[in-house]
């Protein structure tokens, strides 16, 4: 439990949550008809919806030992040869 309460959490789950809400925002965008003709209202609740679910997710499968940081370049065993 103490992992969630971690700098590395909140940057995991954050990055994690703010990418995939904007790919829903991207997604929303495409399925209407115009800029203007969208319901902007609709589709950010949508993404800030999905963004939830992204922490949700991001407290059952962080591991909190670095591996699942795709941003973590240090040579660690599951990298070695």
């Amino acid at each position: 439990m103490k992992k969630y309460f971690t700098i590395a959490f909140v940057d995991y789950a954050g990055e994690r949550a703010l990418k995939t809400a904007v790919q829903s925002l991207f997604a929303g965008g495409l399925i209407g008809a115009g800029l203007f003709d969208l319901d902007w209202t609709a589709i950010g609740s949508l993404a800030g919806g999905i963004a939830v679910a992204s922490v949700l997710t991001s407290f059952l499968f962080y591991k909190g030992d670095g591996s699942d940081n795709p941003d973590d370049t240090s040579t660690g065993a599951r990298h070695a040869a």
